[in-house]
């Protein structure tokens, strides 16, 4: 296959992936504590397979790695007790089946039994990883900056919320959480928890739009010299029939 055509695949390849990534972030600007994502992507140097003139080599990309924007989004009010948002380093602890993940979504209820859990019924840990249980007779809890929480004026629990020195390194699982890989997780120190108020997606509507435009405009461009690599070379093929 010509030079030209591989270079062109290689493109739009990369072009779809990252299409899909902006595509991805806005489809959750509105998501609670959701993280605007971006493509890495790397050169990759071939010899031609068969011509002795320039170019001697051929450069292709690849998308190899996701990077995460880990700034925090704007913090609104919920008017909910249970709605938590954090200010500085850290995330909320959550147990899953698979193990403890972690998220900057704090929109927080109770279940039947009492227990803070997420919007999807995934049990809230304190710093101990243990979960936490409110008794629902004891009105409105109290929750301070340190992620204590009291009720009647004493305390019945404490949100835990840890740091990670790479927080990069995580690994995207779904539902807005995320599974350290090679880090262990150790309990933040520069934050402030904010009962009442619901930390928004960092996502920037604007850029990501701005974003898809010129993604489109360069996949039509890529798509667009491909088809002149292959109009020539059926032309050259057409004439090299006929000598």
């Amino acid at each position: 296959m010509d030079n030209a055509i591989l270079i062109t695949l290689s493109a739009q390849n990369a072009l779809m992936r990252k299409m899909e990534i902006a595509a991805n972030n806005m489809a959750n600007v509105s998501t609670a504590g959701f993280k605007a994502e971006e493509a890495l992507f790397e050169p990759i140097t071939k010899r031609p397979a068969r011509i002795a003139e320039n170019p001697t080599t051929v450069s292709f990309v690849r998308d190899y790695s996701i990077a995460r924007d880990f700034r925090p989004g704007t913090l609104t009010q919920s008017g909910n007790a249970l709605d938590v948002a954090l200010t500085g380093d850290g995330f909320f602890a959550i147990r899953t089946a698979d193990g403890t993940a972690y998220t900057r979504d704090g929109q927080f209820t109770l279940d039947t039994t009492g227990r803070l859990v997420t919007h999807d019924g995934k049990p809230v840990l304190d710093n101990s990883n243990n979960e936490i249980t409110l008794n629902v007779e004891q009105g409105e809890p109290l929750i301070g900056k340190d992620g204590n929480i009291r009720q009647n004026g004493a305390s019945v629990g404490q949100i835990g919320v840890f740091k990670f020195n790479r927080p990069g390194t995580l690994e995207k699982i779904g539902d807005n959480l995320f599974k350290p890989t090679s880090e262990t997780a150790a309990p933040a120190e520069t934050f402030e928890v904010v009962q009442g108020m619901v930390e928004g997606s960092n996502v920037n509507a604007v850029q990501q739009l701005t974003d898809i435009m010129e993604i489109s405009r360069a996949f039509e461009s890529a798509t667009k010299l491909q088809k002149q690599a292959e109009d020539l070379r059926s032309k050259a093929i057409d004439k090299l029939s006929k000598v």
